[in-house]
């Protein structure tokens, strides 16, 4: 459940960056074939912090280079932390 939303929520921002339809954006795609730049990159990181209000290295968007893969190693790494993502603001 927590997956799909941070999923939902990835290609809604990444849409709009874009300006594109989320119909368009494919989740398995790397973010660089997607058009996202590393700056842009970053800024999702900080609003997702705001948005799941858990810590969110940048860095962890170039180790899980796509929408699933990032999805994915979020909720594994708060399920090892203990840590739940709060609700969206």
């Amino acid at each position: 459940m927590m997956e799909k939303r941070v999923k939902e929520w990835m290609i809604s921002y990444i849409a709009s960056v874009l300006d594109c339809e989320a119909e368009t954006i494919e989740a398995d795609a790397t973010f660089d074939i997607l058009g996202l730049d590393s700056v842009e990159a970053v800024i999702m990181a900080g609003l997702m912090e705001e948005e799941f209000r858990v810590a969110i290295d940048p860095l962890e968007l170039y180790e899980n280079p796509s929408i699933a893969a990032f999805a994915a190693h979020f909720v594994k790494q708060h399920a090892q932390t203990g840590s739940e993502a709060g609700t969206p603001a």
